[in-house]
């Protein structure tokens, strides 16, 4: 019995770091670099902080499963993402004392801070991925199993408790 406990506790540490650091740790990094990018003073650097960034998000979907939005929607953002990136090259021909290029960063900043807000909106629903439902209900399964053991086995001992002479 203390084996399956012990191991029930093992699966489920396994399960909370695998629904973390698959889901969670990704798009949070992301964010992070995201805060990098919308205080960086060239757009060299927002390039960098983007283009990194990028790569840690995933690719497409929505993991509003409910009502999803635009807001929320990977695909959307990828593109957005890649429009600052494009921008940013193309600021980097300019004089950078320039109003245009000024404006153009200012600009960037702020698409970047709604990018970030939109990011965080979507956190709370990555929990809720098909991967963690799964595994969760996997780790609910071995917890009712384990009751259901304990049960019986209880209610065997005492059984045979009472039938000695």
């Amino acid at each position: 019995m203390l084996g399956g406990v012990l191991g029930f506790i093992v699966f489920g540490a396994g399960v909370a770091y695998y629904g973390y650091q698959n889901t969670i740790y990704p798009v949070d990094k992301s964010i992070g670099l995201l805060y990098r990018a919308e205080s960086a003073q060239t757009s060299q650097e927002v390039a960098n902080y983007v283009s990194e960034a990028k790569t840690l998000i995933p690719k497409s979907g929505n993991p509003v499963w409910s009502f999803p939005t635009a807001r929320t929607d990977f695909g959307l953002i990828q593109n957005e993402l890649s429009n600052i990136i494009a921008r940013s090259n193309s600021l980097s021909s300019m004089q950078p004392q320039s109003a245009d290029y000024n404006t153009g960063l200012v600009d960037m900043h702020a698409t970047i801070k709604v990018i970030e807000e939109n990011l965080i909106e979507s956190m709370p629903y990555l929990f809720v991925s098909f991967a963690n439902v799964i595994l969760s209900s996997l780790w609910i399964g071995v917890i009712l199993l384990i009751f259901a053991v304990m049960r019986r086995g209880r209610a065997k001992f005492k059984k045979e408790e009472y039938e000695r002479p």
